[in-house]
């Protein structure tokens, strides 16, 4: 009797001893997680605070970015309308060499024109600001559009443009001037990866079901192509692939970010497929219906 009695007791102070542990265990534990909750909370505002600032930093970005591209409107037609009667002539003859400067004058002002209207394009799609006139247009006529203002360009770099838009293809619904701008764009790039000799090809097809509804466009060339590693960015705006021909004019980073932007707000989409040393393969989709 006397034995288990003994027993009972170490038994119960066992017992008393591992109640106490487990209460240790339990208290820094809670005292843990109070810990860390109070560290993530921490984070937490700290990311808030560190996104908030990036927010505003990215809103001032494109406001200046908006300012500095209304200002520059009005300095670039004057530069560009004097330029213009320089050349013709008004002021007097030119020798070979000023008509020269003059011709580089003519062209940088160009760009930056280009430029400002991309920026200003850019911006007010990134607001939801960019109004579309959309129409049902034969696909055919738009790319033809877009080719005739490239055909000297084109030239100048010894590659062929070609237009194998189908004549039965139906009618697509958009704006017009902005596809032919997504055109340019395509078609542009397309040019200035191209080795001289090379081509581009513009073609256009019904989409398979359950797509049936829309027709795919695809600018392709036969470039450089786009290596592996920049494939997931090249819709960014201002990334650029570096062109292995150095004679040509470098862009701005900006075109096919206006492509993916004027795709989406005409409910379609845009995708890439390259190879190197093979070129690349630009689409785009249109719908061939009317929004009611």
């Amino acid at each position: 009797m006397k034995e288990l009695l003994e027993e009972n007791r170490r038994l119960l102070g066992e017992r008393d001893l591992l109640r106490r542990r487990l209460a240790e265990v339990e208290q820094n534990f809670l005292r843990t997680v109070q810990e860390s909750q109070q560290e993530i909370l921490a984070m937490n505002d700290a990311l808030a605070q560190a996104n908030s600032q990036l927010q505003e930093l990215d809103r001032m970005k494109d406001a200046f970015l908006s300012m500095v591209t209304h200002e520059l409107r009005t300095p670039l037609t004057v530069i560009s309308g004097v330029t213009e009667m320089l050349e013709t002539g008004i002021y007097g003859e030119l020798s070979a060499e000023q008509a020269e400067h003059i011709r580089q004058i003519a062209t940088q002002a160009t760009r930056l024109r280009q430029l400002v209207n991309d920026l200003l394009d850019l911006s007010k799609m990134e607001a939801g600001m960019m109004k579309l006139r959309r129409e049902m247009l034969d696909p055919r006529s738009i790319v033809e559009a877009a080719i005739e203002q490239l055909t000297t360009v084109a030239a100048q770099s010894s590659v062929l443009i070609r237009n194998l838009i189908r004549h039965d293809l139906p009618e697509v619904y958009c704006d017009g001037q902005r596809i032919e701008q997504v055109l340019t764009n395509l078609i542009t790039n397309a040019i200035k990866f191209t080795s001289f000799g090379g081509q581009v090809t513009v073609t256009a097809e019904i989409m398979a079901p359950p797509d049936a509804d829309k027709v795919r466009f695809c600018v392709a060339d036969t470039g450089q192509g786009i290596p592996p590693e920049a494939m997931t960015r090249i819709f960014d705006k201002f990334f650029q692939v570096q062109s292995s021909t150095e004679t040509r004019t470098k862009g701005t980073g900006l075109g096919l970010a206006i492509v993916k932007h004027i795709a989406e707000l005409h409910g379609g989409d845009v995708s890439v497929e390259s190879q190197l040393g093979k070129g690349s393969r630009f689409y785009f989709t249109l719908p061939t219906w009317k929004e009611t």
